[in-house]
């Protein structure tokens, strides 16, 4: 069985998260491979939205740790080891998701913890079902959660960043909304439906204008007024010309 479901529908390319027994944990064959679809998706003409779900109740609970035998612990890794294995393919996608031409949509039906945290919320819309839970629980071992960190900082104030990341605490739907992590809650009876209804709304608009409106977004904030204003009318003119 394969960790991921890939399939294109109706401008849609969907990337489920497939390992529910686990809670969807990530393995980092995992991140590689949604690495490169989604690479491969951004320079597809013919896909307008990627939609990264789980299959079954979660989104993902987290990264896969290895498990350890006390009694047989294999030596200490390098730090240029641990970053090639662990820290570039976890920041590797998370370029590719800021790059990637066209908007990303998570919808999360129940937790979203660690990297599945960092990975939710790094889409440019994250959907969230009234049971969803997020949380960056890395401390309770004692790991600074700084990936996942930068991943979720432009979302969320500081102060709530502080709070999630040193209390570990699960925070419901209606509190990742307050902090700016989720972008729309629906219920979970009806979750599906609407979540599909949403992204069928965005795949009805051009290419072009959906690839615009992500750059803008991801490069004008922080921008000098008229450095912004310039950038927002030279994305315009390219939209309109291409129409």
């Amino acid at each position: 069985m394969s960790n991921l479901i890939v399939s294109v529908d109706q401008s849609v390319a969907k990337i489920v998260l497939n390992r529910p027994e686990f809670g969807n944990r990530i393995e980092m064959s995992m991140v590689k491979e949604m690495t490169q679809l989604i690479n491969g998706f951004s320079i597809d003409e013919n896909v307008k939205v990627i939609h990264l779900s789980g299959q079954g109740d979660d989104f993902s609970q987290g990264r896969q740790v290895p498990k350890v035998d006390p009694a047989n612990k294999p030596p200490t890794k390098k730090a240029t080891q641990i970053r090639a294995e662990v820290t570039d393919p976890i920041l590797a996608i998370y370029a590719a998701m800021k790059s990637c031409q066209i908007p990303l949509v998570s919808s999360v039906m129940g937790s979203a913890f660690g990297l599945g945290c960092a990975i939710s919320v790094l889409c440019d819309v994250t959907i969230a079902s009234t049971k969803a839970r997020f949380s960056l629980p890395e401390m309770k071992s004692n790991l600074p959660p700084t990936l996942a960190i930068s991943a979720v900082m432009h979302a969320i104030p500081r102060k709530a960043l502080a709070h999630l990341v040193y209390s570990t605490d699960e925070i419901s739907a209606q509190e990742a909304f307050e902090y700016g992590l989720v972008s729309k809650i629906y219920s979970v009876e009806n979750f599906t439906a609407q979540v599909d209804e949403y992204i069928s709304k965005m795949v009805s608009r051009d290419r072009a204008a959906l690839s615009a409106v992500k750059e803008y977004l991801n490069l004008a904030p922080g921008k000098d007024f008229e450095i912004a204003s310039r950038y927002a009318s030279n994305l315009l003119a390219g939209v309109l010309a291409s129409q």
